[in-house]
């Protein structure tokens, strides 16, 4: 009998601590605020625009990897309420977001879709032979708009008529992530956290060994926050330890591209799978 006892003790005992370890990390420098109610599907990530205080969450439904018209585009307010819930229809498995002069530009497979904020309406469908699997985009002070490629090792920009290859090297390989840092962009690839030059195009790291980044923003001068995907958010200053905020990995959670509310102080995190933008105060 006491054999029993103390091996179903055993297994209280491991029980509790494999629930332990499947526990999401949260720093005490996020707080969470509020989590969007159901109706986002596999949203990838989330842009505010601060002309009309509305965020903009890409909605990929189902394969991020097929033209099946089902994706689209949702509207939420500050306070994680849906606003539209479809406000634009029928793009494929829309990603990365970025919004400059009124224009809303995001990525969709193997095109950057322009959009008017104002009307929803598309403006321009952007495509190259150069490439054929965007995912990032974000947009710097001057109105230029850089987007990511996975598979050919590029960033490109947003041009008058057409994309213009930006930067091209083996240094930049499997890049997801891109984000302004003023007189560079910087983005993840290969585990690291890498910048280029606007003008140069001379390419340095600033972090090693960061793992796959998949969403990038900039908090005050320096303060770099990342996401994994699986579920993992970081803050990178450079030449300090990198440090973990928010870690949802083991409860297979995804973090995928970030957004920022500068006047909230609110980071926005997009769940993937699981069909929620999540907001946390942040203090740093």
């Amino acid at each position: 009998m006491r054999k029993i006892k103390v091996a179903l003790l055993a297994s209280c005992l491991l029980f509790s601590l494999q629930l332990l370890a499947q526990q999401a990390i949260v720093s005490p420098k996020l707080q969470k605020v509020w989590e969007t109610p159901e109706g986002l599907n596999v949203p990838e990530s989330s842009c505010y625009n601060p002309a009309d205080n509305i965020i903009y969450v890409s909605n990929v439904v189902g394969n991020p990897d097929l033209k099946d018209g089902i994706g689209y585009i949702s509207k939420i307010n500050t306070k994680g309420e849906f606003i539209q819930k479809e406000w634009v229809k029928g793009l494929n498995a829309p990603k990365g977001i970025g919004i400059t002069k009124g224009v809303l530009y995001v990525t969709d497979i193997d095109e950057v879709v322009a959009i008017n904020i104002k009307t929803g309406k598309i403006l321009k469908k952007y495509k190259t032979s150069l490439a054929k699997s965007f995912n990032d985009i974000d947009t710097d002070k001057q109105g230029h708009v850089y987007v990511s490629e996975m598979v050919k090792h590029l960033v490109l920009m947003v041009g008058k008529d057409s994309l213009e290859v930006f930067a091209a090297s083996d240094q930049i390989a499997s890049v997801n992530g891109v984000c302004d840092y003023g007189k560079e962009i910087i983005l993840g690839s290969k585990g690291n956290l890498i910048a280029i030059d606007k003008k140069t195009k001379a390419i340095r790291t600033i972090a090693e060994k960061t793992g796959y980044i998949d969403g990038l923003i900039v908090v005050g001068n320096n303060k770099i926050i990342t996401s994994d995907w699986r579920g993992k958010v970081q803050l990178i200053v450079p030449g300090q330890p990198i440090e973990v905020l928010l870690n949802t990995t083991d409860v297979k959670v995804n973090a995928a591209d970030l957004g920022f509310i500068p006047s909230l102080n609110l980071l926005l995190v997009p769940t993937f799978n699981n069909n929620k933008v999540v907001a946390y105060k942040l203090n740093l």
